[in-house]
């Protein structure tokens, strides 16, 4: 592993000095390092970059993302990363302006509604 390791460079910055960092497999943006003793949990190795700080999962579709944003895999993956980025943007933009309206709200409406619709028909 410290072969495969040792000759990648960073998504971001470029540099070869790239430090692998046990983690836990996990569901969260920001994995918790591995404490040893808990059945069941394998580690897998997360890169670090000592220059720029950057962290990637080796061979994963963030570190691909990362490496069309910074240019290493031409100028089309650039602008179809970038177009990526700015389309989740809107998505996560439009999502904050609208308020969620709980569901006890909306079924408040529907019987309220219901019942208008039945005094006006009867």
């Amino acid at each position: 592993m410290t072969s495969a390791v040792s000759s990648a460079s960073c998504p971001r910055c470029g540099d070869t000095n790239v430090q692998p960092v046990p983690v836990r497999r996990s569901g969260t943006a920001a994995p918790e390092p591995v404490r040893h003793g808990a059945p069941g949990t394998a580690p897998i190795a997360q890169c670090v970059c000592a220059r720029c700080g950057c962290r990637w999962t080796p061979r994963s579709p963030e570190e691909r993302h990362l490496r069309a944003l910074s240019g290493q895999l031409g100028e089309g993956a650039a602008r179809a990363a970038q177009a990526e980025d700015a389309a989740r943007a809107r998505r996560e933009a439009r999502r904050a302006r609208l308020p969620k309206v709980p569901a006890r709200t909306w079924f408040i409406a529907a019987t309220m509604a219901a019942v208008i619709l039945l005094a006006l028909l009867t």
